[in-house]
């Protein structure tokens, strides 16, 4: 971050949190290891009934703290609701930050500033009752946060009365392409809904507001977004290797909730031709149904191409009897990989893929054509962006029973990979993979606006 140097800076304090969630996790880690590499005193406390995390090339003023998950109090035949398991998580974090903050309620090591997860702003609270600085920080597009704050604000229906909506600037969002909580939201528990809403919910209280994202990626969603708060930009937040270089050994996010097979993964890669592979992975919490992983494993087998296929153990069992034997030749299943290190590698050609806000950044700065096949929340207007914006890849389509089929997948996969828009595609990850690294280098956008806030936070404390 430039002329920002570990010696210059006083060590003031910052505390990050985050959703406990992968997704939510990296972004936030990334944004707090470029904290800590200006010299500030970094904490970043993560949620964990275990040591079931593991951690690699964390800055030495960036402190992981394992905050421990409060018992479950329901009866032990009872199975444990998501929504019971999000507020025993909620108390479990509220009871570590109020103690942190009384532990450094005065003295040199006071707490600075608190970032915070958006979809968390119970923290604000917390925060302010302290007379503690606050930033939110979202982890989803402009795009997305624009969308959201129309309904929030009731300027969009919900259910859509037209099937359609239309944000001055934006493109036409069709229902499939808006977030399923806008589209769809009978379908879902009422709290994943209330997060959406939630997000803005004192919102003009907080000291700073950041996205996960780059001026010159969504220039029109940005500037409608800053005509109602005060945004700044500071993405794609990615491990330092793949964009300024500038953060020492920043080859990976550095916590992880799964145990990557690295070895397998990458050595198989080596093995294969440059561009020649079709990676697929639906991200940490995605879940297809059985008949979407038969689909998909059936699409992978018509395909001519190689395949590297992240399957969580749990869902294995979803994959047609006999497949893993059957393809072996041609593609490699494994529980979990090194996401960056297998999109950056010289064998992958294309990533078929959910469509996450992490995962589309990534893909969109390490140059690898997308094959969306988008599942939930924001990840529908991600693959809107992908194909009629952006122009990087194509969007599978869904039938009506809700089910991508095998021979669209392969379509979709070819079309990328060597059809007639390939070379169109591949032109645009050229030029968004310069873009991304330019807001992220020096003097560029999202650069500037973390100078900026370290600054401010200097002239405050």
């Amino acid at each position: 971050m430039g002329s920002l140097q570990e010696k210059e800076t006083p060590k003031l304090h910052v505390v990050v949190v985050s959703c406990h969630a992968q997704g939510h996790i990296n972004p936030l880690l990334q944004f707090a290891k470029h904290l800590a590499h200006v010299g500030l005193q970094v904490t970043l406390p993560v949620i964990s009934s275990s040591s079931d995390h593991h951690y690699r090339h964390l800055p030495r003023s960036l402190t992981v703290d394992h905050v421990p998950l409060l018992p479950y109090q329901g009866a032990e035949t009872e199975t444990e609701t998501v929504l019971a398991l999000w507020e025993r998580r909620k108390e479990s974090m509220g009871v570590y930050l109020k103690e942190l903050m009384r532990c450094h309620e005065d003295g040199s090591k006071r707490i600075s500033c608190v970032v915070y997860d958006s979809v968390i702003s119970w923290v604000l609270d917390i925060v302010k009752g302290f007379g503690v600085m606050g930033a939110a920080f979202f982890t989803q597009s402009c795009a997305v946060n624009s969308i959201y704050y129309s309904v929030y604000k009731h300027w969009v229906s919900v259910p859509l009365d037209k099937g359609w909506i239309c944000v001055d600037g934006f493109p036409l969002f069709e229902a499939l392409d808006l977030p399923s909580f806008v589209a769809d939201q009978g379908k879902y528990p009422g709290f994943l809904q209330h997060l959406a809403d939630e997000q803005f919910q004192r919102l003009n209280e907080a000291d700073w507001i950041f996205a996960n994202t780059f001026d010159a990626l969504e220039p029109q969603e940005v500037k409608w977004m800053e005509s109602h708060f005060p945004f700044k930009n500071i993405g794609p937040m990615l491990p330092s290797i793949y964009l300024d270089g500038r953060i020492p050994n920043d080859k990976d996010y550095g916590v992880s909730l799964f145990e990557p097979n690295k070895s397998s993964s990458m050595k198989w890669l080596d093995s294969k031709p440059e561009n020649s592979v079709v990676y697929v992975s639906f991200g940490s919490t995605a879940e297809l149904g059985k008949p979407q992983m038969e689909e998909l494993a059936e699409g992978l087998k018509l395909s001519t191409k190689s395949f590297l296929w992240v399957v969580r153990e749990s869902e294995l069992h979803k994959l047609p009897p006999k497949f893993i034997d059957e393809t072996a030749e041609k593609g490699l299943v494994v529980k979990w990989c090194p996401q960056l290190q297998v999109l950056s590698h010289k064998s992958v050609g294309c990533f078929v893929t959910h469509c996450g806000w992490n995962s589309t950044l990534e893909a969109l700065s390490l140059g690898v054509g997308l094959v969306a096949m988008a599942q939930w929340s924001d990840q529908p207007t991600n693959a809107k962006y992908v194909e009629d914006v952006w122009k990087v890849g194509k969007r599978v389509r869904m039938e009506e029973d809700g089910v991508c089929k095998r021979e669209e997948i392969e379509v979709c996969i070819n079309e990328v990979m060597e059809g007639e828009d390939s070379e169109e595609i591949n032109g645009n990850l050229v030029k968004w993979r310069e873009v991304a690294k330019a807001a992220m280098d020096e003097g560029g956008s999202s650069d500037m606006n973390l100078k900026d806030f370290v600054k401010q936070l200097l002239g405050r404390t």
